[in-house]
């Protein structure tokens, strides 16, 4: 299980996006996830990006699922006001 360039890895994988800017600084949220929780926001993420093969714009599902199946597992948090 190789937990680095995690950020660079989902770029290749499901590239920018529309709002490039966005989907970079989730990948870059992910990557410090998985530095800060280990296997476990990594399985979580790994199980997302599988499930986004074949869907129809893999990105776009991989971005919306992640974060929806990150906070039901209590790895991410919404931001304090």
């Amino acid at each position: 299980m190789d937990l680095t360039r995690i950020a660079e890895r989902l770029e290749v994988r499901f590239g920018t996006g529309t709002n490039p800017p966005l989907r970079l600084a989730l990948y870059r949220r992910l990557e410090r996830l998985i530095a800060e929780n280990g296997e476990h926001a990594y399985l979580i993420i790994s199980q997302v990006a599988a499930d986004a093969i074949g869907k129809q714009d893999e990105g776009r599902y991989f971005a919306y699922a992640v974060v929806r199946r990150l906070r039901e597992q209590g790895v991410l948090r919404p931001l304090e006001l």
